[in-house]
């Protein structure tokens, strides 16, 4: 085989590579993809000129293959200009990139007169030459090939002069890269500088060209940079704030990052001693399956471990890794999230959410039979009032320890402010303990020691369906009326509470018709002057209920008061007191009648504008009219009140002070008060010690004489109470003695027998 046949061949596979390489790296996806395929693809001008020159037997089809390798050596200096505009980008730290316009115009203007040089003749001329015992057409140059030829190498020593620049500039890890194209195309430079010297018609250059092709075909294209790649996932992997632990196949370990060997409480690597402490630490880390997950406490820490194996392509064992998170903060945080959302931030027990549940999950896995206790702290705001609310935590603080302390085999927690609830197994309640313990609960806090008074309501748990809220509910309510009675510290929910619960229910039910339908009304009881005569009445509320029949004050009164209804019941009773009044003008003109007035109606009603509607309404005399007024009534913004009290004796009407002497402040509050009269309550003649009892009356009337008020005594029954207070100078008086409460009618009558 001659010469003209052997590189005829290499220069088929030569085209055949690069169309291989052009393809592939098209179809790579990678953004730098076309711009090899370029390169790839301009490399095989050159080579087909080369083959058409070494084939071809005339002239002419010899300048074809010419000026088509000059075409081609001239588009392979475009195409790698643009590849390494690319390639080269992250060299520049300040990124100052930008395309060559300059350099692509003077390919341009190279191109343009290489394709005009069948015209013009002005590139080369050709020869004929004997070669190795073949004839050649070889070229001669002229000025448009020398043109062409100081344009390629001037773009050529441009592209140079970027990779020398590249491998100066970059890192350790990409110079390899630059170095092995800046070596290819070096060589291909001089490859190419030798063809021209030498003028052989068979240009050997163009195998060095389809090398470069290659290989800037492998480097963009298939080279992955292990070292780069070992480099940032060791810098990763060593920045991690998870231990890293690498084994090889024989579970070895082969390397860690620091956080690894501060786990360990280790300060250097040693490979041998990291393996014998993690396994002392950590067990059962080998000969467990290839990839594993799972959580593991040591000490007071939380860890997960997760394992992984690392395998050929073949599916061989080449290592495995082990990752350590340390989970601690987040799982106590977790866990500290989780208390808080069930515990009482002050005193550290179950709020009362979490405690219904518990109690709930308690009773309904227990065939034991359960009580729930309600504990209510008594006059819990006044003790924050008097002795502060550092005290009063205190106070909460030191129950919430008690519980602690005393509550072994059941459920404890705060439910609201001052109350707390408890169950426990019925058989294991020591009500004994339980009185003892609290009649006399002290608590000291600094100088300051107090005793607390403690109630607790009892409910036993019969029916499991019910909601705890509701049997907490029913501990409360047994204990809703011992409230002022401190030797009381216990009581039981039973069916009297709940039978009056249901009754509380349908009089507040029934209130409204009953107002409709004149069922509540009023009763007067007389008020006697000294010599016995009636000159007026106090209106009090009586309930004749279709069913419950007759229904004295105590069983409704309370409750309206609490459900806040007193006002509408007082203004009812108001009205009906004008309307008995107008009748009286004519029967009874020089009679008066005195209405009461609840602390309730200060808040939900306009006192002051109702009563003067009402006596405008019904064309009455305000004095006719007495307000009654309780010393409790006034303790809450006593300001405004005595405002409103003072508005109503400037427009005509009486003034009474109702239970004087039953609260603590009724002397400093009374010379502040506007009032007219005092009613006194017998309740001061009832002890064993009448002698003080009567000093007593008899300075409280003194005080009011000296005052200018009158003095009223309800609860007089007997003859001899009527005939003292007479000696101690009181002046009007109300009681049994005379006659109890009683309907309108009969008391008409009562002023007709008793005034005949």
């Amino acid at each position: 085989m001659d010469i003209q046949e052997r590189y005829f061949r290499v220069f088929i596979c030569l085209i055949l590579l690069q169309l291989v390489c052009a393809i592939k790296a098209i179809r790579s996806e990678k953004p730098i993809g076309k711009y090899v395929a370029m390169i790839n693809g301009a490399i095989i001008l050159p080579i087909v000129g080369n083959m058409i020159i070494i084939k071809a037997r005339t002239q002419g089809v010899s300048y074809l293959g010419y000026y088509l390798s000059y075409i081609g050596m001239n588009t392979i200096m475009v195409t790698v200009i643009n590849f390494t505009n690319l390639y080269c980008k992250g060299v520049d730290e300040e990124k100052k990139h930008s395309k060559p316009y300059p350099i692509y115009a003077l390919a341009a203007i190279n191109m343009v007169q290489l394709c005009l040089g069948p015209v013009f003749h002005h590139v080369i001329s050709l020869e004929s030459i004997t070669f190795k015992d073949r004839v050649f057409y070889r070229d001669v140059p002229k000025i448009g090939l020398t043109f062409h030829r100081i344009t390629d190498y001037f773009l050529f020593l441009c592209i140079l002069l970027i990779y020398i620049v590249a491998v100066v500039k970059t890192t350790r890890l990409y110079r390899g890269k630059y170095y092995v194209i800046l070596i290819t195309l070096v060589a291909s430079g001089i490859f190419q500088f030798i063809s021209i010297k030498t003028r052989e018609p068979i240009d050997r250059s163009i195998l060095i060209h389809g090398i470069f092709g290659v290989v800037i075909f492998y480097l963009s294209i298939i080279y992955r940079p292990v070292g780069l790649l070992d480099t940032l996932l060791s810098n990763v992997i060593s920045d991690m704030n998870d231990a890293v632990y690498v084994f090889d196949n024989t579970d070895r370990i082969v390397w860690t990052n620091e956080r690894a060997l501060e786990l360990l409480g280790l300060k250097e690597y040693k490979s041998n001693e990291v393996r014998k402490t993690l396994f002392e630490n950590f067990e059962n880390i080998t000969g467990r399956g290839e990839n594993w997950k799972e959580n593991r406490v040591v000490g007071k820490n939380y860890y997960i471990l997760e394992k992984k194996s690392v395998k050929t392509d073949t599916d061989k064992l080449n290592g495995s890794f082990l990752v350590i998170k340390d989970d601690t903060e987040r799982h106590n945080a977790i866990e500290k999230e989780v208390y808080d959302s069930r515990h009482d931030s002050l005193t550290g027990i179950y709020n009362m959410q979490y405690l219904y549940t518990r109690i709930n999950e308690l009773i309904n896995s227990s065939d034991r039979e359960y009580i729930l206790i309600y504990f209510n702290v008594k006059n819990f705001k006044l003790i924050n009032d008097n002795f502060g609310k550092e005290f009063g935590d205190v106070v909460l603080i030191d129950l919430a320890k008690w519980l602690r302390t005393n509550v072994k085999n059941g459920l404890f927690g705060r439910l609201v402010a001052d109350t707390f609830g408890v169950c426990i197994p019925r058989d294991e309640f020591d009500e004994r303990y339980y009185l003892a313990q609290f009649k006399n609960f002290v608590v000291i806090y600094k100088n300051l020691e107090q005793r607390i008074n403690i109630h607790m309501g009892i409910y036993v748990i019969k029916n499991k369906s019910f909601d705890v809220s509701i049997m907490f509910d029913r501990a409360h309510l047994a204990i809703t009326d011992i409230e002022e009675n401190y030797k009381t510290v216990i009581r039981y929910y039973d069916e009297k509470i709940k039978q009056g619960l249901l009754e509380e229910q349908k009089l507040a039910g029934d209130f409204n018709d009953a107002l409709m339908n004149n069922q509540i009304v009023p009763y007067l009881q007389p008020i006697a002057d000294r010599k016995g005569k009636i000159v007026g009445a106090e209106a009090l509320a009586r309930w004749i209920h279709p069913e419950m029949g007759f229904l004295p004050p105590y069983k409704f009164i309370p409750l309206f008061e609490k459900n806040g209804v007193i006002t509408d019941l007082d203004t009812h009773i108001w009205e009906s007191v004008c309307k008995i009044l107008v009748e009286w003008k004519k029967t009874n003109p020089d009679k008066f009648i005195s209405i009461n007035i609840s602390p309730k109606d200060f808040y939900f009603t306009d006192v002051l504008a109702v009563i003067v509607n009402l006596v405008r309404k019904y064309d009455i005399e305000p004095e006719k009219v007495r307000i009654e007024i309780t010393e409790t009534a006034m303790m809450n913004d006593p300001e405004e009140r005595n405002n409103i009290l003072s508005k109503l004796r400037a427009i005509g009407f009486i003034v009474e002070m109702d239970d004087f002497g039953s609260g603590y402040s009724s002397l400093n509050m009374l010379k502040d008060m506007p009032v007219d009269l005092l009613k006194l309550d017998m309740k001061f003649l009832s002890s064993d010690n009448n002698d003080k009892s009567g000093i007593i009356i008899k300075n409280i009337i003194n005080l009011a004489n000296e005052l200018d008020i009158i003095t009223l005594t309800e609860g007089v029954e007997t003859k001899e109470q009527f005939e003292f207070l007479v000696s101690q100078g009181c002046e009007l008086f109300q009681g049994y003695y005379f006659a109890k409460p009683m309907p309108v009618e009969e008391f008409n009558e009562y002023l007709l027998k008793h005034d005949a």
